[in-house]
């Protein structure tokens, strides 16, 4: 090999060195990104997970025959058959 060739094979290595360099640095960049919004999404599904559980919560209560009597009294201004009901000032 010659002086010349020696230096051209240099020079392409050196090259494709550096663009393997800057592929792993995007690579990485991208990889963080991705974590980032990985984290973001996990913490956005343990609020939504927590709002469930209170909406199931609040479901079961309102469905309640409880709930619902009393509801019909005060909202509705019912009662039961044979009962009086006295309205307040």
């Amino acid at each position: 090999m010659n002086a010349k060739t020696l230096k051209i094979i240099t020079a392409s290595l050196l090259i494709f060195v550096l663009l393997l360099l800057i592929a792993l640095l995007v690579n990485l960049i991208s990889l963080a990104s991705v974590n980032r919004r990985t984290a973001d999404l996990e913490r956005q599904l343990v609020l939504a997970q927590s709002q469930i559980e209170q909406n199931q919560s609040e479901i079961e209560h309102r469905s309640s025959d409880e709930f619902i009597e009393r509801h019909a009294r005060e909202l509705l201004n019912m009662r039961r058959r044979g009962e009086t009901t006295f309205v307040g000032r």
